[in-house]
């Protein structure tokens, strides 16, 4: 695996990055997205079935500033918090199929403890 590089913004990239209203901060290497957008991208990802790009274009970001494959990276990274931290953003909501899919491992881990337990009380017994 390759290191990954980030091309440092010029000062008028950071300008027009910092101007937008679903930017809370903008350095030199690394942009920072206010909250409520990462929410109403989410719930847009999630419910209205969008792309992570005609998200980004639709709020605004130039994606020729930021990168045009970076869309999909930051959603992926924000479906995954929200995946290993549900509490972190408790406004958005998952995919239903999430809680069936956790329920179902949840039963068949379940399932294989009892197993097990069973069949080492049964070794005790003899």
């Amino acid at each position: 695996m390759t290191p990954m590089t980030k091309k440092p913004f010029t000062d008028d990239e950071m300008r027009a990055l910092s101007g937008n209203p679903n930017v809370a901060r903008c350095g030199r290497v690394s942009v920072r997205y206010a909250r409520s957008f990462k929410a109403a991208a989410l719930r847009q990802y999630n419910e209205d079935g969008l792309s992570a790009v005609e998200i980004f274009q639709n709020a605004g970001i130039d994606l020729g500033i930021i990168g045009v494959r970076a869309p999909n990276r930051i959603m992926h990274q924000w479906r995954k918090a929200l995946r290993t931290e549900p509490e972190a953003m408790p406004d958005v909501p998952r995919k239903p199929n999430d809680n069936v899919k956790m329920l179902r491992d949840q039963v068949a881990y379940l399932k294989a403890e009892n197993d097990f337990l069973a069949r080492l009380r049964a070794r005790k017994e003899k």
